[in-house]
């Protein structure tokens, strides 16, 4: 169990991108904006290694239906977004895990995100504290939005600025 944490620690101590995109693949996974969302809960079961969560799509009457099975429920939802599918998916695993948004990756059209358990972030609160790790890894809810964010740009003078809104 320590180990997530041990790996979390260099970039916690340095908020540097490059110490976060040295974490493997195992502590945290990356969605591409086009990624199929029963992708989504594999790459984050081969983070928490539940051996209980698979999920499987398929076309329902013109819709995508997105099946996710846990811990012997079933649990089906209309596939409308990425966003929707990570909300989902968070919700599904609590009160056992929880999945956060990681925002050193903001911005990218590859995200990133940190599922561990509620013991885990526990820890990481108590070591580095609630206001660093809610600054580096943002909690995710019902309005979370995470692809689906609108960007501002403004182009004065040839300098280019990025309003994050």
């Amino acid at each position: 169990m320590y180990e997530k944490i041990e790996k979390l620690d260099k970039y916690l101590k340095t908020e540097e991108y490059e110490d976060f995109y040295n974490l493997d693949r195992e502590t945290i996974f990356w969605i591409d904006w086009r990624e199929f969302d029963d992708a989504i809960i594999q790459y984050c079961e081969k983070c928490l290694k539940t051996n209980s969560l698979k999920a499987e799509m398929k076309e329902v009457s013109g819709d995508l239906e997105l099946t996710i099975n846990y811990e012997n429920k079933t649990h089906i939802e209309k596939v409308v977004d990425r966003d929707r599918t990570i909300i989902t998916l968070n919700e599904i695993i609590q009160p056992k895990y929880e999945i956060r948004f990681c925002k050193v990756s903001d911005g990218s059209d590859t995200l990133a995100f940190l599922p561990l358990s509620n013991q885990e972030w526990g820890q990481l609160i108590e070591k580095y504290g609630e206001e660093k790790i809610n600054q580096c890894f943002e909690p995710i809810n019902q309005n979370s939005v995470m692809f689906n964010k609108e960007y501002d740009f403004d182009f004065d003078n040839n300098d280019a600025t990025l309003d994050f809104t």
